[in-house]
């Protein structure tokens, strides 16, 4: 069983080798979901089973290359931690480069997430995808 400090280092681990059923493994049967969908368009709230989280994950990857992924501060408070970073993607379709800073907090319990929180520049990530535009 992973305490709080060691599911967030694997969960960082298998995010940084875009292991998308790996990181799904890390979670509880169902889990408190609030992240953007990958074009970081629209947010997706709710709860989401293991499968659920592996197909947001493979969407996300099969979307974006992470080229660098960065964290600047972990806090920890139980089985709480709250994750700053940020991450170096490159688009796959048309290949540019989207840097994004992130907020990202997960409840552990019993050594599996049940509650992940996403906080990403989804404005960064949807110019890069071309649904936003600069003007």
């Amino acid at each position: 069983m992973f305490s709080t400090v060691e599911a967030v280092q694997v969960f960082l681990a298998r995010l940084a080798a875009q292991d998308a059923p790996g990181i799904a493994r890390l979670c509880a049967p169902v889990v408190e979901w609030e992240a953007p969908d990958p074009n970081g368009v629209r947010w997706a709230a709710g709860r989401r089973t293991r499968r659920e989280v592996e197909s947001q994950f493979l969407t996300l990857f099969a979307t974006f290359d992470l080229e660098q992924l960065s964290v600047r501060q972990v806090i920890v408070d139980g089985g709480d931690a709250a994750v700053i970073g940020s991450a170096r993607w490159r688009v796959r379709a048309g290949g540019s480069p989207v840097e994004v800073r992130f907020a990202a907090v997960l409840s552990v319990h019993l050594g599996e997430i049940e509650q992940y929180w996403q906080m990403p520049d989804t404005f960064a990530t949807a110019v890069a995808t071309g649904v936003a535009r600069i003007k």
